[in-house]
């Protein structure tokens, strides 16, 4: 099938969408936020407005405010998410230098009988490797022209060059000894679950450092294993969708968080840009009694 679709003005698309049943009170205003958002990536924010069986006719009374104050509350969304995802991942890196280094040595991430996974050893060192001899960082700079005899950095340094996908790559594949059992008892998980949910949050960090829309998305890839057992099961309302949803990623993202900062402000900033853009919270997957009963209420 070939695409035929022609491109539209941005005043072209704003008559399109008037045709189709939105209210816009202000067109100038309107064509602006084509012009700089553009229309593909607003069009993420009507799908669930419009009628698809009816020419994608929207529901009667939206208005174009209703997609931007969505627009602006996936932003904000978005922004919060990074932050706190950041937090984790500072964590992360921090455990594992620390912990493996006293036991091995500052360059234990080079010893291959540690790895269950071949593949991702040889991929982390090759990261690491390359970001070695062209260095940008001004640390590796700075240890190159002091220690000439060395072709590696010390773990304290490697890691920090790693991205957090390889980061949590790393963990995954080393294998479960104690010192990786340890660093998941302190998340307050076992290993195997806190692989597949830093796996999981390396995905949304990916769409929000894309500044792809969040908010309703139904993140599928990788999604993690919801734990059954007793000491790590989640509590309170847990929907099906729960572990691809917005509701889910929150709740994870917030128990990781709490397992080394117990007085986080993560849920409240939440809570505030929901009451703030009075957002329909059904739609991000939270299930109806989440106010009272939400799992990280429990």
């Amino acid at each position: 099938m070939k695409y035929t679709k022609q491109p539209y003005t941005n005043s072209s698309h704003i008559k399109l969408l008037k045709e189709r049943g939105l209210i816009i009170t202000d067109e100038i205003r309107a064509v602006k936020y084509l012009d700089s958002i553009s229309y593909y990536r607003l069009s993420g924010y009507m799908f669930h407005l419009q009628n698809k069986s009816d020419n994608d006719r929207f529901i009667e009374g939206t208005t174009f405010d209703e997609i931007i104050n969505l627009y602006k509350f996936d932003k904000a969304l978005r922004g919060i998410i990074l932050e706190y995802i950041e937090r984790i991942e500072v964590c992360l890196r921090a455990k594992l230098s620390n912990k493996y280094s006293i036991k091995y040595g500052f360059f234990w991430y080079l010893n291959e009988n540690l790895y269950a996974d071949t593949l991702s050893y040889n991929i982390i060192k090759k990261d690491i490797i390359d970001s070695f001899e062209n260095p940008k960082e001004r640390f590796l700079i700075s240890f190159k022209a002091k220690y000439t005899d060395e072709n590696f950095p010390p773990s304290n340094m490697a890691l920090e060059i790693l991205s957090f996908g390889k980061l949590t790559r790393l963990y995954s594949s080393l294998k479960n000894d104690e010192i990786k059992k340890e660093i998941a008892s302190e998340f307050k998980q076992i290993s195997s679950i806190l692989a597949g949910y830093l796996i999981y949050i390396n995905n949304v960090r990916n769409i929000c450092a894309h500044h792809s829309r969040l908010w309703n998305k139904k993140v599928t890839a990788d999604r993690p294993a919801i734990p059954q057992r007793k000491e790590y099961c989640f509590v309170g309302s847990i929907p099906e969708d729960f572990n691809t949803s917005m509701y889910g990623i929150i709740s994870i993202i917030d128990r990781l968080l709490k397992s080394f900062n117990p007085s986080n402000s993560f849920i409240a900033k939440i809570n505030s840009i929901i009451n703030e853009f009075n957002v329909n919270t059904e739609l991000m997957g939270f299930p109806l009694d989440w106010k009272e009963n939400a799992v990280w209420l429990k």
